[in-house]
């Protein structure tokens, strides 16, 4: 299958072909968790004043929250910035149009058919 980068073929701990980009990811992320876990973890367990111990307390709450926001603004300027292809577009359209052609050749009624659009 394709992993996005290229490589066609993927191993259950990766891809024989060097696509580890998810990998390397997935690694950072687990890592700066597990880091920020081990900090929070500690942090509880020291002599905090209580003003402080509730701070803390609300830290992994904060940075899922945070974490959240941080995806949703990625979503959206991942779809504000969508690459538009019209040479692709223009290739469906015609194997589209092909197909209904192939459809109609066989006797069964397209959607154009049934909003009367081929006349």
């Amino acid at each position: 299958s394709w992993c996005g980068c290229g490589s066609r073929r993927q191993t259950l701990f990766g891809s024989e072909y060097g696509c580890l980009k998810m990998g390397t990811r997935l690694l950072k992320l687990g890592s700066f968790v597990g880091a920020f876990l081990a900090v929070w973890a500690y942090a509880m367990q020291s002599g905090l004043s209580e003003k402080y111990q509730k701070a803390v307390e609300l830290l992994p709450l904060w940075a899922l929250v945070s974490f959240g926001c941080y995806s949703l603004c990625v979503i959206g300027w991942s779809l504000a910035h969508f690459p538009t292809c019209e040479d692709a577009a223009a290739s469906l359209r015609v194997e589209m149009d092909k197909a209904q052609k192939e459809l109609k050749a066989r006797g069964v009624l397209t959607a154009a058919d049934l909003n009367g659009e081929n006349d």
